[in-house]
């Protein structure tokens, strides 16, 4: 079984490929949402639509919205996901 982290990143990096039609190893921690990838703002709001159901976690969407690279919102999701685990709160 994968850490945590590490099947949370898969899983940030799945979603990603499915909802910007590319294969998921082509896509690197250092890659930017926006300039190297293509993500607009509806593919942002889709995938964080996407990571909040399959992961059931909330998110304050201004602090989303603020990720630059692939590893920054893999990070942001596995913070939430092992807060929700520990029982911290989520805001």
């Amino acid at each position: 079984m994968n850490a945590p982290l590490e099947s949370t990143r898969e899983r940030v990096i799945a979603l990603m490929a499915r909802i910007l039609q590319l294969d998921p190893k082509s896509i690197k921690g250092q890659d930017k949402l926006r300039e190297d990838l293509g993500m607009d703002s509806l593919a942002s709001l889709e995938l964080l639509s996407c990571i909040s159901d399959e992961l059931d976690l909330d998110f304050e969407l201004d602090e989303a919205m603020q990720l630059q690279t692939v590893d920054e919102a893999c990070e942001f999701v596995a913070r939430k996901d092992a807060d929700k685990r520990s029982g911290a709160p989520c805001r």
